[in-house]
């Protein structure tokens, strides 16, 4: 080999190395910048839970209104703050004058806001009134005809709204004459639960929520579900999980659910779950502040025998009124006349 081919070796292996490099540092920066781009879209997912503008009119407008055997069925709607009417049907105890605790409730990621029906005795022959709005693509707001991306996309959006929604109709309910305001609390259930850990955790107008059937840590829920075992050796929803959880990852609850303290708080959660696995039950409830407490129940996720469901009402009112009446002997004029009484 002569010089000339020699050199003329040694420069096209520094030019291969040359692309090499350049394709390598396209492809790293490309990645910094994916990471960038989605740091940036998760900061900005947060500053959406976590406010909200309250002064954006509410704009009530009542349904219909029904009485019922002890209780007031009404459905009334108020906007959103995004140009979007939100549906809410209501359960009111009768009492003249008299000024009610009230749940809001958010219910599960398939269900709509008919579910309050099937609560409505049990919730206000305890004392309570009872509001669960309609969450976006759910019910009324359904959106139909939408392709896999639509429906992520929408997901997010549901998501994002629910949470803005909750604290929007704490608004409302700061202004009905029948509701005390200083007694609002939350429940939620499955997906409601556990979207409604940042409502609860960013307004301190709950005094207390009962998270039924929740679980946080979305990458160990996808790794770790039971589901799992349901899906054939290969499955795109085994390869899609984890994205999609890596994609909504502001809104896992465990990032939020430690702010709640020190309002009290009650899991339920079912010991056979098929979707939810106890170590996304076990990772929010670590992640939770005191006070705390859960309760367990021999059933599945979905499809329980009716009176699993009512031992679940059962449990989450009578803890719930016992919350209400420490909260309500706090409250400044109760205090004051519990100390007078002391003397």
């Amino acid at each position: 080999m002569t010089h000339n081919e020699a050199n003329g070796r040694a420069d096209r292996k520094r030019s291969r190395a040359h692309r090499w490099t350049r394709r390598f540092l396209v492809v790293l920066g490309c990645m910094g910048l994916a990471v960038g781009a989605k740091q940036f879209r998760d900061m900005r997912c947060l500053r959406a839970l976590e406010q909200y503008d309250r002064h954006t009119p509410l704009n009530v407008r009542v349904a219909s209104r029904q009485n019922k055997n002890g209780f007031v069925r009404e459905e009334f709607c108020f906007d959103n703050g995004h140009g979007e009417a939100v549906p809410v049907l209501a359960m009111i105890p009768k009492g003249d004058g008299k000024r009610f605790p009230a749940i809001i409730l958010l219910y599960g990621i398939g269900m709509n806001m008919k579910f309050a029906d099937e609560l409505a005795e049990a919730v206000t022959q305890a004392g309570f009134a009872l509001f669960v709005p309609e969450q976006f693509n759910r019910g009324q707001r359904r959106q139909r005809g939408l392709t896999g991306w639509q429906q992520l996309m929408a997901l997010r959006r549901r998501i994002v709204l629910t949470v803005q929604e909750a604290r929007r109709l704490a608004d409302v309910l700061e202004k009905r004459p029948e509701i005390d305001p200083q007694r609002i609390y939350f429940w939620g259930a499955s997906f409601g639960a556990m979207t409604g850990c940042a409502s609860v955790a960013y307004d301190e107008r709950f005094q207390a929520a009962i998270f039924t059937l929740s679980g946080g840590d979305l990458q160990r829920m996808v790794a770790d579900t039971p589901y799992r075992k349901k899906l054939p050796g290969f499955s795109w929803v085994k390869v899609a999980a984890p994205l999609a959880a890596s994609w909504l990852r502001p809104f896992d609850p465990i990032l939020h659910v430690g702010k709640i303290a020190p309002r009290p708080l009650l899991f339920q959660n079912a010991r056979n779950d098929d979707l939810i696995p106890r170590s996304g039950v076990e990772a929010l409830f670590q992640a939770a502040g005191q006070p705390k407490e859960i309760l367990w129940y021999d059933s599945t996720h979905d499809h329980q025998p009716r009176q699993t469901i009512e031992q679940f009402v059962r449990d989450a009112l009578a803890w719930l009124q016992q919350r209400d009446r420490e909260i309500r002997s706090n409250l400044p004029g109760n205090r004051e006349k519990t100390t007078a009484a002391e003397h």
